[in-house]
C-alpha cells in the first residue's frame, strides 16, 4: 500500500487531469519542484493535430483531508513557504500567473474513491484560488479561505486562459 499523502496526491492529479482533458487545456509539469507543479495551456487544433497554445497559466496543487468546510468558503492551513511563493508570483511583473489549487478530501481514506459499472468517483472537490494578499511573516502556515464557488471545474480552468488572452486576468 501507498503511503496516504502519495495516495492524496494522485488522487488530485487525477481530478485536475479529467478536468483539463474536458476544458481542451494541456498540462505541462516541470522537470524538477521549483514550486510549481505544472503549467496549463489551452490545446489549438488544426486539421487532426493538437498543440499547446495561448497563454500559459502555471498552478501549485495540494490535496489535503484537513480542509474545513464552512457554508461559503474552504479554510485550509497552507504552508507559509508555498503562501509567499504564490504571494510573491503574483505580484512579480517577470512571472506568469500561478493557481492554487485544493483538492478536499473526506476524512475517511475508504470513500476517496467508488468505481462500478457506471463509472469511477473522486470524493471530494477541488478549488482554485489566485492569492492576493501580502507575504506573511508567520513561522509554519497561513490560513486561507477560498470561496466554495471558485470550483476547479473545465469552464473555472478556461475563463483565466480567456482572460490572459483579452489582457483582462487580474
Amino acid at each position: 500500500m501507498l503511503p496516504q499523502q502519495q495516495i492524496e496526491e494522485f488522487l488530485s492529479w487525477s481530478h485536475i487531469r479529467a478536468v483539463a482533458g474536458y476544458a481542451g487545456v494541456s498540462i505541462s509539469i516541470p522537470d524538477w519542484d521549483s514550486g510549481v507543479d505544472g503549467t496549463f495551456r489551452r490545446l489549438a487544433v488544426r486539421g487532426a493535430r493538437r498543440f499547446p497554445c495561448g497563454y500559459a497559466l502555471d498552478f501549485q496543487l495540494k490535496a489535503s483531508k484537513n480542509c474545513q468546510i464552512e457554508p461559503e468558503h474552504i479554510v485550509y492551513d497552507l504552508a507559509v513557504k508555498t503562501y509567499n511563493d504564490l504571494i510573491i508570483r503574483r505580484n512579480s511583473l517577470q512571472t506568469i500567473g500561478c493557481l492554487l489549487i485544493l483538492k478536499c478530501l473526506p476524512h475517511n481514506s475508504t470513500q476517496w474513491i467508488e468505481s462500478n459499472e457506471y463509472g469511477l468517483l473522486l470524493a471530494g472537490g477541488c478549488y482554485w484560488e489566485y492569492l492576493q494578499e501580502e507575504v506573511s511573516t508567520n513561522k509554519e502556515s497561513v490560513r486561507i479561505r477560498i470561496a466554495r464557488s471558485q470550483q476547479f471545474t473545465p469552464t473555472a480552468l478556461r475563463n483565466p486562459l480567456d482572460q490572459l488572452e483579452t489582457g483582462t486576468w487580474r
